[in-house]
């Protein structure tokens, strides 16, 4: 029988993959977990940290993060991790687990575009093997690049005739359109047909996270006969591709970088080739555009340190002070790696080997020590020396991070020979604080004021309902909305409520508060004791909150009625106020035993 279902993935075959999947070992391949009580604890791979606050539970098959709010179960942490779809992420624990996924039709539009950017890297690899790939493998070898490394990062060659991977592709069926779609091939001007973008390049293809093909970028091989050819060309956007979110080599280098704990960004595809190759792994390129916000977001995911090797002429250093400003932002320590004149980071690794860039590495000064030892070489130079601070004031500003901030400043103030009451007064102009991890006390608060044991009894109900599906259809039809309050306890029961039996309420949570405050009470569980106990108990609380809050507002009406003399309204809601005290009498009494 197949496994889809109304065009999306069925419930059997989600529910075979997780049982299949021990969310221990899947953590374990990215976190160093050791045994904490009834959990195992290490630090969280999501946000930078040096106290554990990362919690994986085996018997609940869920992890939280009590420092980044993060949680959830198997598909949420490789969702996290790798940046995934829900649907992408039940495929690749099923190829773990030797479960076929199919995706529906409703998916089955990408798939078409992922399999053909796989057939046309297949295509390039055989091709660097064969006859037409004969000068891309001398210039490989010039450059130093060994078959091992070709083979790990799949290069591949594109023939110089115009039109070889359209024709190969076209018979197995790909349409034109799809082609020109992936930026493989471009239209004719005469409107008739298509031909090749990559001819006669050393391909590089570029993989998501999940190790599919999603792009490629095309180095031209040097001759007389380039003309006026880019020398590197880059796969246009596309539905599976924007390069402005993608980083080059990140899937293949993400375990180093957090072996590291730092990662290296370098400006080039045959950089990150030449320095993994010499054992600095820890290196990921830009996939030809300058980098950008949603890269450094990507790699905050690994690392919240990083060293900027750029090359070392005017338009590299340029270059590499600008990502430095937005990794600030998005609040890394940053480090720029300098190179000796006239050598890029592939020019050097090859000539004086890996060893060598490590020490350059290890050995980079921070942002601010790099922008002060530029001020030395111009002789500290007053103009020159104003720029710079105004410069790094700028950046600083950035920071939303109150206490990486504070450390850059008291760094200025201490570089530059100022006091920190005029870095502070610089930054007050400038800074653009933003939030980043909220703290929880702001994370969890209601729209509306509640009772000590009110807000326990939302609490309760929500874990009770979280860790058993028969009592959250319980709770959600004993109690309503406004019961819950304004906050992220209400659309948190809307989320369990909207799911219902079948569905999971992660896939209704309204926002991502509503999604780390699910996580961090399903990871807690039903709080102890008989749950037909604390069901009574809680929504006996909520009740008479209901009806507390009811008569507070028959009081008011009433108050109103009779100072206008309105003897008939009074009547009606002294009536109804006696109706609520036998209500509220009601809840008191202990349930029948018979």
């Amino acid at each position: 029988m197949s496994n889809m279902r109304r065009g999306r993935l069925s419930s059997d075959v989600i529910e075979s993959v997780r049982v299949a999947t021990d969310i221990v070992e899947l953590v374990s391949q990215y976190v160093n977990l050791k045994r904490s009580g009834s959990s195992l604890k290490g630090l969280c791979p999501f946000h930078g940290e040096k106290t554990p606050s990362f919690y994986v539970r085996q018997d609940r098959q869920m992890y939280y993060c009590f420092g980044c709010q993060r949680g959830g179960d198997p598909f949420r942490f490789v969702m996290e991790h790798d940046g995934v779809s829900f649907t992408e992420a039940v495929r690749l624990l099923g190829q773990r687990a030797g479960i076929v996924v199919e995706t529906s039709s409703e998916d089955s539009g990408h798939d078409g575009l992922y399999a053909v950017a796989e057939a046309a890297a297949k295509f390039f690899t055989e091709a660097l093997h064969g006859s037409e790939g004969e000068r891309v493998r001398a210039y490989l070898a010039q450059r130093g690049i060994t078959r091992s490394t070709a083979e790990r990062f799949r290069l591949g060659a594109a023939p110089a005739a115009w039109d070889r991977l359209s024709l190969a592709l076209r018979d197995d069926g790909v349409a034109e359109e799809t082609l020109v779609q992936l930026g493989l091939a471009a239209r004719r001007k005469g409107g008739d047909g298509v031909y090749d973008v990559f001819r006669d390049r050393l391909m590089f293809p570029i993989q998501s996270l999940s190790g599919r093909v999603i792009g490629f970028g095309g180095r031209i091989l040097p001759g007389p006969e380039t003309g006026d050819a880019p020398k590197y060309l880059n796969s246009v956007d596309s539905p599976i591709y924007h390069k402005g979110k993608v980083l080059y080599g990140l899937a293949e280098a993400r375990a180093a970088i957090r072996r590291a704990d730092s990662a290296i960004i370098t400006e080039g595809y045959m950089d990150a080739l030449s320095l993994t190759q010499a054992g600095v792994e820890h290196v990921v390129a830009a996939c030809g555009t300058a980098f950008g916000p949603a890269q450094a977001a990507l790699l905050h995911r690994y690392s919240h340190r990083a060293y900027i090797l750029g090359d070392s002429d005017s338009a590299g250093r340029r270059a590499s002070v600008r990502a430095a400003g937005l990794l600030l932002e998005h609040g890394f320590l940053v480090h720029i790696v300098e190179l000796p004149s006239g050598y890029d980071p592939d020019a050097f690794v090859r000539e004086h080997g890996g060893a060598a860039m490590a020490t350059r590495v290890r050995e980079a000064p921070g942002y601010i020590a790099h922008m002060k030892l530029l001020v030395d070489r111009r002789a500290g130079a007053l103009a020159v020396k104003e720029r710079v601070v105004r410069h790094l004031l700028a950046d600083l500003g950035r920071i939303s991070d109150p206490v990486l901030q504070e450390l850059y400043a008291k760094e200025l103030a201490r570089s530059f020979g100022l006091s920190e009451t005029t870095v502070a007064a610089g930054l007050t102009q400038r800074k653009t604080p933003s939030a980043t991890v909220q703290d929880v006390s702001t994370r969890s608060a209601d729209t509306e004021p509640a009772s000590v044991a009110v807000r326990a009894a939302r609490r309760g109900l929500l874990r009770i309902g979280l860790a058993n599906r028969a009592d959250a259809a319980r709770v959600t039809s004993e109690l309503e909305a406004p019961d819950f309050g304004g906050g992220l306890e209400r659309r948190l029961f809307e989320a369990i409520e909207t799911a219902g039996a079948d569905g999971h309420w992660r896939d209704h949570a309204a926002d991502r508060d509503t999604d780390s405050l699910g996580s961090e009470l399903e990871f807690e569980g039903a709080p102890p004791g008989d749950p037909e106990q604390l069901l009574r108990d809680y929504r006996a609380t909520l009740l008479a909150a209901r009806l507390d809050k009811t008569g507070a507002d028959l009081s008011r009406r009433l108050a109103e009625a009779e100072a206008r003399d309105d003897a008939e309204a009074a009547d009606r809601l002294l009536a109804e106020k006696s109706i609520l005290a036998r209500d509220r009498s009601e809840l008191r009494r202990p349930p029948s035993s018979s």
